[in-house]
């Protein structure tokens, strides 16, 4: 399933003897990836700043890497729904085909858009083409999230 496929690119490769490696949290995590954006070919997810599956659901100077998945561009399987409920770390979801947009505005703002254009009933024919996702994300301290690590350790409302 997407979800086993996901905690292992995440959290890495179950191993003998217990726990996992070659994950890509720690390292996005250590070097200070801003935003990871990968692609699925059935729906679209922008999630918050996501470590340890917390966030402090921020797009301004997050403390961890935001990620999105996109690429519902359609493909002859057509959609496959969210099975479990949205959980905090994901800002927004959409279950439509579609594309991004990525202005690069400086050094410390990005714009993100998702825009709509399924067409199949008429209510998606209304929505066709609307931006359907619009955000900026504003990091104005790059460098390693590993600063943060205290945040992270601490029970929040995450």
């Amino acid at each position: 399933s997407c979800g086993a496929d996901a905690a292992a690119v995440r959290d890495g490769l179950p191993q003998p003897g217990g726990g996992r490696a070659y994950g890509m949290e720690p390292l996005l995590f250590r070097y200070g990836v801003d935003l990871f954006i990968n692609g699925h070919e059935h729906n679209y997810e922008r999630m918050y700043d996501v470590y340890q599956n917390k966030t402090t659901q921020s797009t301004t100077d997050p403390k961890a890497t935001t990620y999105i998945v996109t690429g519902s561009a359609g493909c002859s399987e057509l959609h496959e729904p969210f099975r479990l409920p949205q959980p905090a770390r994901s800002a927004l979801r959409a279950n439509t085909f579609g594309y991004s947009r990525m202005e690069v505005h400086n050094a410390t703002h990005l714009r993100w858009q998702q825009v709509q254009t399924q067409k199949d009933t008429p209510a998606d024919k209304a929505m066709y083409g609307a931006v359907i996702d619009d955000v900026w994300i504003i990091q104005r301290h790059h460098g390693p999230f590993t600063r943060h690590e205290a945040t992270w350790r601490v029970n929040g409302p995450w």
